[in-house]
């Protein structure tokens, strides 16, 4: 995948994220409330988010743009709960239609921050066996071994990120599945679509795990 590809995936979802909440409007000043806690959890979190990824990627611009969408995830879920997105919708329907294309957009975004990172393990693998070898060799201090698992620990903690933020979206669906199946039955077409979004989430989440857990190998063999 292309960095140019994966910022144009990232960034769609991520502007979604931020002004969709803020554009609906209810007469409500409850909803109202909840909708700017939204928009404004989102926007927080991707300042923080946007912060974190420059800081943990060596394509500064790309970085920035992973963690944007990282931290405008977080946002969101901060300041949205099932109960709260359903409040702002008229009528069932437009809530499972809003969720399925939530959790659409989630997959997406999640996804391309996947393969941004499987890459850089991809790169960190023959780093790690590089900087292994010179440290053995004695063409390598310990400090500087240590400047580099410095590093490695910040991307480890993105990789991390990414995975509980993919967990708490596939526990969100799930319970929004559940609640449709109950009441509208499994062959109901909403109920069907959420179920296709469990299957892909649960895919993302399988990939982030692995990310994770190659990240954590790469790091113990620099644990010299």
């Amino acid at each position: 995948m292309s960095t140019c590809h994966s910022e144009k995936k990232l960034l769609i979802p991520l502007v979604i994220a931020v002004l969709l909440p803020g554009c609906a409007t209810s007469p409500d000043n409850a909803t109202n409330d909840q909708q700017a806690t939204v928009a404004q959890g989102a926007i927080f979190g991707a300042v923080l988010g946007g912060l974190l990824g420059a800081a943990v990627s060596d394509n500064k611009a790309t970085g920035a743009l992973i963690g944007a969408a990282a931290g405008g995830l977080i946002g969101a879920g901060i300041g949205s709960s099932i109960a709260e997105r359903k409040a702002q919708y008229a009528s069932e329907e437009d809530f499972l239609v809003a969720e399925i294309h939530r959790n659409q957009e989630f997959i997406r975004e999640a996804d391309a921050q996947n393969d941004q990172i499987y890459a850089d393990i991809i790169r960190l693998d023959r780093e790690s066996q590089r900087l292994a070898g010179e440290y053995r060799a004695g063409r390598l201090s310990g400090d500087a071994l240590t400047g580099k698992k410095a590093s490695m620990e910040k991307q480890l903690a993105q990789a991390r990120q990414v995975n509980s933020l993919v967990e708490k979206q596939l526990a969100d669906a799930a319970e929004v599945h559940r609640e449709s199946q109950q009441k509208r039955g499994p062959e109901d077409q909403y109920t069907r679509q959420l179920e296709a979004n469990l299957a892909q989430l649960k895919a993302t989440r399988e990939q982030a795990s692995q990310n994770v857990v190659s990240l954590e190998s790469i790091y113990d063999r620099m644990s010299i």
